[in-house]
């Protein structure tokens, strides 16, 4: 809770006031170096008066890549989002470093399974999920850099964590991929 002019507002409220007075500060900063400029034009002497620095806001102009892994409603509830939310990162850093896109749409979709695998229990949809977030951080390092007692322990655990469920012949692929 914020105090503003002894009213009691709340964080998300007190972000849009914030906002609203560097609108206002940009404002009236603009106006400023614009009667400078017209100050400088009438006596002749330009650029003797200091402007204002003006904030400009940041823009990503670069390429955005999504890696959404899509989740039923009725496992949100259930599962560690935060073992998504990795998962998610480090398809964004497989994607970033320009790696195998064959084997970051494999994982993904693969995630996907996991979190919809009706046979696995909570407890191992989130454990499997962490270890592939693991492993696909892993898969985003240069391969010289990756730390391959770890991929393997990842990838035997996995395929015993799935041997009684349908996903074993996609993780077969994905094992195939990263060349194991």
């Amino acid at each position: 809770m914020y105090n503003v002019d002894g009213h009691p507002i709340c964080v998300g409220c007190n972000l849009k006031i914030q906002q609203a007075f560097q609108i206002r500060d940009n404002a009236l900063k603009q106006q400023m170096n614009f009667i400078l400029d017209q100050a400088d034009a009438l006596t002749g002497l330009p650029g003797v008066t200091p402007r204002y620095k003006i904030q400009n806001p940041v823009i990503h102009q670069g390429p955005v890549n999504f890696h959404t892994i899509n989740v039923d409603g009725s496992v949100v509830g259930a599962i560690n989002t935060g073992n998504v939310r990795r998962m998610e990162v480090a398809l964004n850093n497989i994607h970033a470093s320009n790696k195998n896109s064959e084997l970051e749409l494999a994982l993904k979709k693969f995630t996907e399974d996991v979190l919809r695998e009706a046979s696995l229990s909570v407890k191992a949809k989130d454990d499997i999920v962490e270890q592939l977030s693991v492993l696909a951080a892993q898969v985003a390092v240069r391969k010289e850099s990756r730390v391959m007692v770890i991929v393997k322990a990842l990838v035997t655990s996995i395929a015993s964590n799935i041997a009684a469920t349908g996903l074993v012949n996609h993780w077969t692929s994905i094992r195939q991929m990263l060349g194991l």
